[in-house]
């Protein structure tokens, strides 16, 4: 049988937090990591499940998809101000947003040279940089 990495890893994550691993989280799980490095919405997902014909509503989409967050199962990418992006790649990166098709492309990071930073606001300290540049037809 073929092992997925990406379902794996995101499995022993989900176990190791204080989440309980139900059938509806396997199943988010599942549907998220099947292709390894993606992007989705939460209604990209509510669309894939109901193809599938799996009983998960929106509600408890959001709800998975920013427990999965905050637990550091994926990453939020938010492209303006009313669209939040999810991303099951965890490595550093940044990304294209092509503006006319709503599609998320990954950036790797030796690909953008950032080199002057303004100075970090007194007591706070530089914890990442990650750049999201809009494209369009």
């Amino acid at each position: 049988m073929y092992k997925n990495e990406y379902i794996e890893k995101a499995l022993k994550m989900l176990e190791a937090s204080p989440l309980k691993v139900t059938e509806q989280r396997v199943a988010m799980v599942n549907l998220l990591f099947k292709n390894g490095a993606a992007h989705f919405t939460a209604e990209d997902v509510h669309e894939e499940v109901n193809k599938k014909k799996i009983k998960i509503s929106l509600a408890t989409i959001y709800n998975c998809l920013n427990q999965f967050k905050e637990l550091g199962i994926i990453k939020a990418i938010k492209v303006s101000s009313d669209k939040i992006y999810f991303d099951t790649n965890l490595e550093d990166h940044h990304h294209f947003f092509c503006i006319k098709s709503s599609r998320l492309i990954d950036v790797e990071t030796d690909k953008v040279k950032i080199s002057k930073l303004p100075e970090l606001p007194k007591g706070k300290k530089f914890k990442s940089v990650e750049v999201i540049i809009n494209i369009t037809d």
